[in-house]
C-alpha cells in the first residue's frame, strides 16, 4: 500500500508525537516499577526497557490511524 507524499508527511508528523509520548509513558512506568525508583539504575533500566513496548505501541496506533484515514 504505497503512501502519497501528503500522507507520508502526516504520518511522520504523528509518528514523532505518538512515539515520544509512548516512550515517556513507558519510561515512567518502568522507573516506577523498579525496586529503587528514582535512582540512576532505575533510569538506565527504564531507558532500555521502554524502547520495544513504545515502538510496538506506536506502530499499532499509526497502523490504526492510517487505516482510518484511508477508509
Amino acid at each position: 500500500m504505497p503512501l502519497e507524499p501528503e500522507d507520508r508527511r502526516w504520518l511522520m508528523d504523528w509518528a514523532r508525537k505518538v512515539g515520544i509520548t509512548a516512550y515517556l509513558l513507558f519510561l515512567l512506568a518502568f522507573m516506577a516499577g523498579h525496586p529503587a525508583p528514582g535512582s540512576l539504575s532505575s533510569l538506565s533500566y527504564a531507558a532500555t526497557m521502554a524502547i520495544v513496548p513504545a515502538a510496538i505501541g506506536t506502530a499499532a496506533v499509526l497502523g490504526v490511524m492510517v487505516y482510518l484515514r484511508k477508509r
